[in-house]
């Protein structure tokens, strides 16, 4: 078999592991094209994170809808500021019935394409060309509009889709949404009917993994890779390529932080890239701290020369949030995606900063740890703390540990 087949095959793969534990959601989208099949037309908006499977969702809509003629388009992050250019990638193949629309709003739209000059710019008359095109190829057969990654498109065109989408109650159309959550834009869309995409729960991310490895994942294992990965599917799809086998039974412990692929944290870390270098210092701080204690936190970016105040960009970009004196990440995955796309300088930097100010006594395990990840080459006085954190934790089975834990060296 080529490599070309077997790339194939895998994301076919991919894209049916990425539906588990989807019932919900198929069931909400079956419905919307039924409805739309029998003239009762409807528009629905998924939200969630990035990797929760909404796209594999509107991929699976438009391989399930027999008998419906698909349209589609993606907001592009670089066009986004481009007038009309999500709405020209969803109508291109139909520009030719332009022509069968009223002169008005076909100079309207011919105008907003570039196909027509010295028309008038009126942005009311290209939605209901928009509409009016859809209007007319629902007479032939049910038309469905598949929208992804709708927080990347230009105003002009959410404007008309979203015109469109309060106006087909009673038309064979249906407008299917994919919107990011957690991205420096978002797709509002007042109004317009929603579906949580949200993680999944141990009992699919079970069976996803289950379906990977080929055995059951011990529960005590299961719930440590749903914790780390928010029950996101695509880290949970990726992550059987990181661990060992004796990892996913239990035998091993499990890395800290949990490995992610590439494709996985390009997805998390890329907002965090778009914040100024200090906060990103601070985030990989905290990304590092297990305590989630806020003055931890704080202290340790202060020992590298950090102020408090650079946790403000983080916080107004919804990418932290601190309560009671702690600090969370609002994705486990944006945690794991910071530590891991720092250097191995960067990394052993901040945990010599935590190492200094986590300094009481009920911490001296997380001390030693820390100092150890700080440490290049072999060092007595470290050794002689993990082993001291080595007698205080006993014997027991690494699954008993605690989560900070699980990555210090055993003896």
């Amino acid at each position: 078999m080529s490599y070309s087949n077997r790339r194939n095959r895998r994301v076919l793969r991919d894209a049916d592991l990425m539906l588990y534990g989807r019932d919900l959601e198929r069931s909400a989208i079956n419905a919307l094209v039924d409805g739309a099949r029998e003239a009762r037309g409807g528009v629905l908006v998924l939200r969630g994170r990035a990797g929760a499977g909404k796209s594999a969702l509107l991929e699976d809509a438009v391989a399930a809808a027999g008998g419906v003629r698909a349209l589609r388009a993606t907001g592009v992050e670089s066009e986004f500021e481009l007038p009309f250019a999500a709405l020209h990638q969803l109508l291109r193949p139909v520009l030719s019935d332009v022509d069968r629309l009223p002169a008005p709003q076909a100079s309207a739209l011919g105008m907003a394409f570039g196909l027509a000059s010295n028309a008038q710019d009126n942005r009311f008359l290209v939605s209901v060309a928009v509409l009016g095109i859809l209007d007319q190829l629902a007479e032939e057969s049910p038309v469905l509009c598949v929208i992804d990654d709708a927080q990347w498109l230009d105003d002009a065109s959410a404007s008309a889709l979203e015109f469109v989408a309060r106006r087909v109650d009673a038309d064979r159309i249906a407008l299917l949404f994919g919107a990011r959550d957690g991205d420096v834009r978002r797709f509002s869309a007042p109004g317009l009917p929603e579906l949580r995409v949200d993680g999944l729960d141990a009992e699919a991310g079970g069976q996803l993994l289950a379906e990977q490895v080929g055995v059951p994942i011990p529960p005590e294992v299961l719930n440590r890779l749903m914790e780390a990965t928010g029950g996101n599917p695509l880290a949970l799809v990726e992550l059987h390529s990181l661990i060992t086998p004796g990892q996913l039974s239990g035998r091993e412990p499990l890395p800290w932080p949990l490995p992610i692929t590439d494709a996985v944290q390009r997805i998390f870390v890329q907002r965090v890239r778009r914040l100024p270098e200090l906060t990103q210092r601070l985030l990989l701080v905290a990304a590092a701290d297990e305590t989630s204690r806020l003055a931890t936190v704080l202290a340790a970016a202060a020992e590298l020369g950090v102020p408090a105040a650079a946790l403000d960009p983080a916080e107004h970009a919804d990418l932290v949030a601190i309560q009671s004196g702690q600090l969370a990440f609002h994705h486990p995955l944006v945690r794991s995606s910071v530590y891991q796309s720092a250097t191995d300088a960067e990394r052993r930097s901040v945990h010599r900063a935590l190492s200094e100010v986590l300094v009481e006594e009920t911490d001296a395990d997380r001390r030693a740890w820390h100092l150890a990840l700080a440490t290049v080459r072999p060092d007595e006085s470290v050794v002689q703390l993990l082993e001291q954190t080595a007698v205080r934790a006993g014997v027991a089975a690494a699954s008993k540990r605690p989560a900070w834990l699980w990555s210090v060296p055993q003896n």
